[in-house]
């Protein structure tokens, strides 16, 4: 996954005002639902679904763990349309979801996310960079509406 990494690192500087020549790569985790679910309520198990999935949940980002933060996402023959894909991590909708919390660790790593007003303020940037990725790749984006999403999961 290295590769993929670096390639959005660099999609990253070409389309953000971020340096991203210093930026450490993170580490990369692919779970299936279940564990991503288990993941994301690890700390909170009485959010834990009943069936153990929570189907809303694609990707996130720790930057506590590991040595430079860690990207938890759903393993790509799990992302929407990995069927069309021989290797499904050449799927946009999953390259979308690593540059989503590839975003917010480039906010960690530059700082930007200490002048934040709370965690959640970093999801605009996240939100509408992956759209513009979708239109770049010429991907329907699986989000309606994702100027208004954006804004609203970035409120605090």
């Amino acid at each position: 996954m290295d590769p993929l990494l670096d390639a959005l690192l660099a999609w990253i500087g070409q389309n953000t005002a971020y340096d991203v020549a210093d930026i450490p790569r993170s580490t990369l985790v692919e779970l299936s639902p279940e564990d991503l679910t288990l993941e994301f309520c690890s700390a909170a198990p009485q959010l834990l679904p009943e069936d153990g999935v929570d189907d809303r949940l694609l990707a996130l980002y720790s930057a506590e763990d590991g040595v430079h933060g860690t990207l938890y996402v759903l393993a790509p023959e799990h992302v929407a349309d990995a069927e069309y894909w021989e290797d499904p991590t050449e799927n946009p909708l999953f390259r979308e979801i690593v540059l989503h919390e590839l975003i917010h660790h480039v906010q960690w790593q530059t700082g930007t996310a200490d002048t934040w007003p709370c965690p959640s303020h970093g999801e605009e940037e996240a939100y509408l960079l992956g759209g513009r990725y979708l239109r770049q790749t010429h991907t329907t984006d699986p989000i309606p509406n994702r100027n208004f999403w954006a804004r609203v999961y970035s409120l605090c």
